[in-house]
């Protein structure tokens, strides 16, 4: 049946961040097996392209509902009736009953909705079918994309320096397929000389087969090119790192009450905030980028100037590293329309913990692209900072960009 439809990846970057069935215990309290579609990596403003010929048939506002701003088009293909989802925009590109192409851009990615982070969300439906545990419908998309051909081996072989992980794309946030041993033989797909310069690079990934023909990509931090010399006198042991793990948000990133989508935000961290993980520092260094897993950090209050830990919460581990990003160039300013609440959290019911008058300018503690499709809208919140330092969350309906 896969045979007579494909789909083509609807993102630029070949990355999935959530599989179809996964987190049932997240898909529970909505009836659901699992994850009823796939996640793709996608930062807001990214390209979203249509999967397959077809019409758009509906698109939806931002109106309280969980695929927020979402695109559907139906496809035909060999007396089949398919329908894509394509959920959680910021922009929608086309109109209704437009004729597509596949690669065609549809939209932009966004955060509406119901979601931790940015993201791309593909539902896949098939009339007719059923899935257990699912909506009348839903199929797992996955088996109808387009693989991506994998290069041919080259001549050059590399190890690893240590037990690394396997994956399935080049990050950390892609699933793992194995573990490879401390010295393990690694043939190397595709262009020898590209591989040989990322070898020892971080930041840098490589695609490489193992002896028993499975392929898949693995952090060139943990390659040489050398093979495994005798093994050297055990030196004495280093002295563990002082001071619990830190660690940064690869994009703005939600902070939460406990460890799951369906708890409360109570705050944003940004790439070059440091998150001071709270628990063993091994223990959470293993989780690093390991979809499903959650860390239980610290975040300090910068309006008492202490550094102390002032707020804790939870931060999906597959959005963290170990590195610092860049501060927001520019950040977005907004504006009181009136008098307004600042919380504690994004709801009417959170504590109130102080009252910008109005026009007191308020910087969103957010990426300024995905905080301005927010302003205006009933029902969305956004976490900003006064010129004291306290930081809270303000309704996106009471705000503007310019003084009024």
């Amino acid at each position: 049946m896969t045979s007579k439809f494909r789909l083509r990846w609807p993102v630029d970057d070949h990355i999935i961040t959530q599989y179809f069935g996964e987190n049932p215990h997240i898909y529970a309290k909505y009836n659901q097996a699992g994850h009823e579609g796939l996640d793709f990596r996608a930062p807001v403003g990214a390209n979203i392209y249509a999967c397959a010929d077809g019409e758009v048939f509906d698109i939806r506002p931002n109106d309280g509902n969980a695929y927020g701003l979402h695109v559907r088009i139906r496809h035909r293909a060999n007396g089949r009736e398919y329908h894509t989802i394509y959920a959680h925009l910021s922009k929608v590109l086309v109109s209704m009953h437009q004729h597509v192409k596949a690669g065609e851009r549809i939209g932009l990615a966004g955060n509406t909705g119901h979601t931790f982070g940015p993201h791309l969300h593909l539902t896949l439906k098939l009339t007719g079918a059923k899935t257990h545990g699912y909506p009348y419908g839903v199929v797992d998309p996955l088996p109808y994309l387009q693989e991506i051909e994998v290069p041919a081996p080259s001549d050059l072989v590399i190890y690893t320096t240590d037990q690394v992980r396997l994956r399935a794309r080049p990050t950390t946030a892609s699933a793992q397929l194995a573990w490879l041993g401390k010295g393990e033989a690694l043939t190397v797909l595709g262009d020898a000389s590209t591989a040989r310069a990322r070898v020892g690079q971080h930041g840098q990934w490589v695609q490489v087969q193992r002896a028993d023909g499975m392929d898949g990509f693995v952090a060139a931090w943990y390659l040489q090119l050398q093979p495994p010399g005798p093994t050297p006198p055990e030196p004495a042991p280093e002295p563990a790192p002082a001071g619990p793990l830190v660690v940064y948000a690869t994009e703005p990133l939600n902070v939460r009450k406990g460890p799951s989508v369906g708890t409360s935000r109570i705050a944003i961290a940004l790439p070059h905030e440091p998150l001071t993980v709270i628990g063993d520092r091994e223990a959470a260094l293993a989780m690093l980028g390991d979809r499903g897993a959650w860390l239980q950090v610290c975040l300090p209050d910068p309006s008492t100037g202490s550094g102390q830990c002032e707020v804790k919460g939870h931060v999906a581990a597959w959005y963290v590293q170990i590195e610092p990003g860049p501060a927001p160039q520019a950040p977005l300013t907004v504006y009181p329309t009136e008098d307004v609440n600042m919380r504690e959290r994004p709801t009417v019911k959170a504590r109130l913990i102080g009252r910008p008058a109005h026009n007191t300018p308020l910087t969103v503690h957010d990426a300024p692209e995905r905080a301005r499709v927010l302003i205006g809208r009933y029902d969305e919140w956004l976490y900003v900072e006064t010129a004291e330092g306290q930081r809270g969350w303000v309704a996106a309906w009471y705000v503007s960009t310019t003084p009024t």
